[in-house]
């Protein structure tokens, strides 16, 4: 994998950490693992994951 993907895929983690773990509001996650625009860190997360964080984060609440 290049260095790009590399720290994409860390950044998408380190994201479904905080919003499994945390009740930080998505745009401040984006905002600690690199992303000034929260739109922007939305649609990356859903290409990744399949869903939108808020969805990721109901998911994995739900299954707690």
């Amino acid at each position: 994998t290049s260095p790009q993907e590399y720290l994409l895929d860390f950044r998408i983690r380190r994201a479904c950490t905080l919003l499994k773990e945390t009740d930080l509001p998505a745009s401040d996650i984006a905002r600690s693992v690199g992303y000034d625009d929260a739109l922007y860190f939305s649609r990356l997360f859903k290409q990744k994951k399949g869903r939108t964080p808020t969805q990721y984060r109901r998911e994995k609440k739900d299954r707690s």
